[in-house]
């Protein structure tokens, strides 16, 4: 029998499993038949691939979309569009960028980029792409990337739960060059119902198992209560170091954790000790404060102490301690002239 006979002997059993109605294949020449047989082996082969690709998104789902939603809790990034645009990036996680360098969201290096690189064939041959060491720095990074990114900071004006403004956004700004990468995204939402990740009214009931985000009873995603938007409420331009303002239910560990930082981190930043009180309103340093004043010196105010006087003027302590001479512990009074910078060699000479 040739090959062409086998396949359609073959073809033929499988079509029968299917209860397909036999007086077709009785009644129509062998010619027409291996055409039918092709076209609905074709379709066979075509539906499992369907399949296949179906289960592979679903996995990629149920393992990435807690990353999803800790980053929409930090930044305001939709989870949804987190979510589609790594499955349609990343190929449900199966790219060759993927998979060999972590990287979901085909973020190039870009000049500002100071950390492993990957070179890729793209719209240009060997173009370079970032590395990560887990798919958890990818996802981080994306967020990062679009706060960022002045092109994109209209999106925020969005509201959290509008994935088309999104979607739709983010071809404007020019994250892909592919025409219908805005409809693709919002097809790949809705075909899902991601949006249920994105604590809006359209959420669905919670499905018991997996490992994918624990839901409430309402289908809202559960995330240990954090501040949500932390990275939205820093402040950078003016000033001369990033920080939060607290607010009135904040926690250290919370905004820490938002911002990828150790609780002991912002502590150092900010002069403290594990047991200092954070008060509404008080200034949290994200960012290690300068080790010099803006002006040579200050005057001191009522109520003020040298910490206080430290976290105005966004200058280290023990440096405000060291260019004053002043014992650690020392306290000056109102109206005290206060250096905020080392004397220069002529005035150490004057002295």
């Amino acid at each position: 029998m040739g090959v062409r006979g086998q396949f359609f002997d073959n073809s033929l059993r499988i079509l029968e499993q299917a209860d397909l109605p036999i007086i077709f294949f009785t009644s129509t020449s062998m010619k027409t038949r291996s055409r039918v047989h092709l076209f609905m082996l074709f379709a066979l082969l075509w539906g499992v691939n369907v399949r296949a690709q179906q289960s592979l998104r679903e996995s990629y789902i149920e393992e990435y979309a807690q990353l999803a939603v800790a980053e929409m809790n930090r930044s305001g990034i939709p989870a949804s569009i987190t979510l589609a645009q790594g499955i349609l990036e990343s190929g449900n996680g199966q790219s060759e960028l993927a998979r060999k360098s972590n990287n979901h969201f085909g973020i190039k290096c870009h000049s500002d980029w100071k950390g492993a690189k990957v070179y890729h064939d793209d719209d240009e041959k060997g173009e370079c792409f970032r590395r990560y060491d887990k798919p958890q720095y990818s996802f981080e990074d994306h967020t990062d990337f679009l706060m960022r990114g002045s092109r994109y900071a209209f999106l925020f004006e969005l509201d959290p739960n509008d994935y088309k403004g999104w979607a739709k956004g983010l071809k404007k700004a020019g994250y892909a060059t592919a025409p219908e990468y805005a409809d693709r995204l919002i097809k790949i939402i809705e075909d899902e119902m991601l949006y249920r990740f994105d604590g809006g009214a359209a959420l669905t009931p919670a499905v018991a198992g997996g490992t994918g985000p624990v839901l409430d009873k309402k289908g809202r995603p559960v995330t240990n209560a954090r501040e949500r938007f932390v990275l939205r409420r820093v402040q950078s331009e003016g000033t001369r170091v990033a920080f939060v303002l607290f607010q009135k239910g904040d926690r250290l560990e919370y905004i820490a954790d938002s911002l990828h930082l150790p609780s002991a981190a912002l502590l150092q930043f900010n002069d403290w000790t594990h047991e200092v009180v954070v008060a509404e309103g008080d200034r949290v340093y994200v960012d290690e404060k300068k080790g010099r004043g803006r002006t040579k010196t200050t005057v001191v105010r009522v109520g003020e102490t040298m910490h206080s006087i430290s976290q105005r003027e966004q200058m280290k302590l023990a440096k405000l301690y060291k260019f004053n001479d002043f014992a650690v512990g020392y306290q000056p009074m109102v109206g005290d002239e206060i250096r905020l910078r080392p004397l220069g060699l002529l005035q150490k000479f004057k002295g």
